[in-house]
């Protein structure tokens, strides 16, 4: 594939372990994600050197910039990559506190709604179970839209910081009605969650995916470190990319790495 021409040596190895074609596919597209993202930024490809910090959070050191962070993300169909070049932040380089998380909005087969929140009871606060239970007031499609949005919440933050398995997902509460976010109890200081929704076409379906991103950006984004949850569609913030045409454009744009 003349794509893998566009990656490091290392990356090339890592595709080509895949078995599967779809997963060596996405694994390409991840590659070329941030190495896209910097042609779009006008910085030359030669100077970025990718690294990642001790706790696995991947960024790219650029000469005469700030360091790029990013944070990748995908489930089925969707890969989504979040960023930040710290210019207006300078908090937390070179990786900086960002995460993002997308799910597809589904039930597994055979699966009953409450058989499937009750897989992740342990992982839901109190009041997450109570937003979480079936009734007539509340369509089962909503119920499954609100457990997607807490779980894809929870991972992006933790994603953000850093952290692997063994947090207790617990101790991030998302109550998805009013937009309020807690941690271990408390609405946190200077953080920002933004909260998307996409239709995606996946062959002959089309499939709709809730996500999360979020960031820490302190008293400098928002008077008093006030904590931001919204709501954002496709625009400048989010763009949305076939991913065969966004292969295309990578070969086209991008310099090969073997001579």
């Amino acid at each position: 594939m003349k794509a893998l021409s566009l990656l490091d040596a290392e990356s090339r190895q890592r595709i080509n372990r895949f078995y599967h074609k779809e997963d060596a596919f996405r694994g390409l597209i991840a590659r070329l994600l941030p190495r896209v993202l910097l042609e779009e930024l006008n910085i030359p490809y030669p100077s970025a050197t990718f690294q990642i910090t001790d706790a696995g959070k991947p960024y790219v050191t650029l000469e005469s910039h700030q360091p790029l962070g990013f944070n990748l993300t995908h489930d089925n169909g969707l890969i989504a990559m979040v960023y930040s070049t710290g210019e207006d932040l300078f908090l937390d380089a070179p990786a900086y506190r960002l995460g993002v998380d997308v799910m597809r909005l589904r039930l597994p087969h055979r699966q009953s709604l409450p058989e499937f929140i009750e897989i992740f009871s342990e992982q839901l606060t109190p009041l997450e179970q109570r937003m979480l239970q079936p009734s007539p007031q509340v369509e089962d499609s909503e119920v499954i839209r609100r457990f997607y949005l807490i779980w894809t919440l929870k991972e992006a933050y933790t994603k953000a910081l850093g952290l692997g398995l063994g947090f207790d997902f617990r101790r991030v509460e998302y109550d998805v009605i009013r937009d309020i976010v807690r941690i271990d109890g408390q609405v946190p200081h200077g953080w920002e969650f933004v909260r998307f929704q996409l239709d995606v076409a996946e062959g002959s379906s089309a499939h709709q995916y809730v996500g999360v991103a979020c960031r820490f950006v302190g008293d400098k984004v928002h008077k008093g470190g006030e904590c931001i949850v919204e709501t954002r569609t496709v625009g400048e913030w989010l763009q949305v990319f076939d991913a065969a045409e966004f292969v295309s454009r990578a070969i086209q744009e991008l310099p090969s790495t073997v001579s």
